[in-house]
């Protein structure tokens, strides 16, 4: 099993059942990927059939719900059936989550069956948002982005950032994607499909560096390597809109709103703004940052959404900081990092990536939150250590929440996402677990390759995976 949930009362007996079973649910249940979970739980070997009720619950038989004190969710199995309850949909959804994650194979007389042992749960999340990041390369492939997501789903998460990489077709300029990307009608069912897991998608576009759609380190540049007359959009080495244009700003503005129409409702923007290198901390650019982060956050906010940022050109790092954790801080002096914090509208989320931070507490997260700020703690799939250092200082310090980060390194790392996902509910004691047989075990319920090897696991390759 992966979650061991807070308050497990266990009972004697099992619920047993067999090839195909029959449910009473709230219809946000009745949904063919919350069905298919349930068969790639169950070894593709036990169907579900739903029926809708008002009430938000999942119900086998006649087991009674359990009330609802302090807990996102409670789940009562007994050997007549089973009972899920909940105050919200998205939580319902996660309490189901659980509930399948405890079935059991067993062999019986007629064949293959099924148990889930009796007991009772009351379970909350020690981080109620817990986001997660993810890349569309040019190498990504769409089945990677639906296995990412059905496997976020399966893990609780609440939020998933998707940021193309030059990846996706606009209509406001053809050479922000490369070519033979993805439309928007390729999206659009995989959007849906995440929604009916409980996640809430957050679009994302870096609105300040990053503006070439790549990595610093392979020198491509989405729209330069395609139309080199739009070098004006660009500060003069092609890193950073050039966000004094009139132009640039617009251009920002419909790529905002193209995202949020394929992406649908939602709470928040992620609009990046992290390593805009040869900046210079002048006054008059600190203005002007700053200036267009807030006018870019009360455009988002009018939408009822919030602007998300990353933190490390605001953060100066200070001799005082533990030297067993290397901060990412580009702002140039406390003066500049004390001025931009000021300035900047405190209802943006500011979001620190903290990636070798390796001793509790993650001390620049403390800065946001001194500031006034929503603060979410970042790790990358690095290390247990490192994740564990950053959600524990999430929980010490009662911040917003996490976002795990993910880039380029999910053919090693996808063990880290669920370690992230386990620590937001639970205090994690690594000795104790295998993430990689646990994630591995995970990944094949809920998306079935049907013996496609490339497609099996998470990486394509066993062996010359590049990192």
């Amino acid at each position: 099993m992966i979650f061991n949930p807070r308050d497990l009362i266990k009972k004697n007996g099992c619920f047993s059942f067999g090839a195909s079973v029959t449910a009473q649910a709230h219809p946000c249940l009745n949904k063919s990927v919350i069905k298919d979970f349930w068969l790639g739980f169950c070894a593709r070997s036990s169907t579900l059939t739903i029926s809708d009720t008002d009430s938000l619950v999942f119900r086998i038989g006649n087991a009674p719900a359990l009330e609802i004190e302090n807990s996102d969710y409670t789940i009562n199995i007994t050997p007549e059936g089973v009972c899920v309850s909940a105050l919200t949909e998205k939580e319902l959804i996660r309490g189901y989550m659980t509930l399948i994650d405890r079935i059991c194979p067993v062999d019986t007389d007629e064949g293959l069956g099924f148990e889930i042992d009796c007991c009772e749960i009351r379970d909350s999340a020690l981080i109620k948002n817990r986001m997660i990041h993810f890349c569309v390369f040019r190498s990504t492939e769409l089945w990677e982005l639906e296995r990412f997501l059905r496997f976020c789903g399966a893990l609780k998460y609440t939020h998933v950032v998707v940021e193309f990489w030059g990846t996706l077709q606009y209509d406001c300029m053809k050479e922000l994607a490369w070519p033979n990307t993805f439309s928007k009608d390729q999206i659009k069912p995989i959007v849906a499909m995440a929604k009916d897991l409980g996640l809430e998608l957050i679009p994302m576009v870096n609105h300040w560096g990053h503006a070439a759609s790549g990595r610093v380190r392979h020198g491509k540049h989405v729209v330069l390597d395609q139309n080199p007359a739009l070098a004006t959009y660009f500060t003069e080495d092609g890193w950073c809109w050039d966000i004094k244009k009139d132009k640039v700003r617009a251009l920002l503005r419909s790529i905002r709103r193209e995202l949020c129409e394929l992406f649908g409702e939602g709470n928040y923007f992620h609009i990046g703004c992290d390593e805009a290198y040869n900046f210079d901390f002048s006054k008059e650019n600190m203005d002007l940052i700053c200036g267009f982060i807030n006018e870019v956050n009360q455009e988002l906010a009018a939408e009822g959404r919030r602007a998300i940022v990353w933190g490390d050109m605001f953060l100066y790092r200070y001799d005082h900081y533990n030297k067993d954790n290397r901060y990412t801080c580009n702002s140039l002096s406390p003066e500049t990092e004390q001025y931009m914090l000021n300035v900047l509208d405190k209802s943006i989320v500011i979001a620190d990536w903290q990636y070798e931070a390796n001793t509790i507490p993650v001390e620049t997260s403390a800065v946001f939150k001194n500031a006034g700020f929503d603060c979410l703690v970042c790790p990358c799939d690095k290390s247990i250590n490192q994740v564990t250092t950053c959600l524990d200082t999430v929980k010490a310090q009662s911040l917003f929440g996490s976002m795990h980060t993910t880039w380029h390194t999910l053919s090693l790392g996808t063990p880290q996402v669920t370690v992230a996902a386990i620590d937001a509910y639970e205090d994690i004691k690594p000795s104790h677990r295998s993430f990689g047989t646990h994630s591995a075990a995970l990944m094949r319920k809920v998306y079935f390759v049907d013996g496609e090897y490339y497609k099996a696991g998470w990486a394509k390759y066993e062996i010359g995976v590049i990192t």
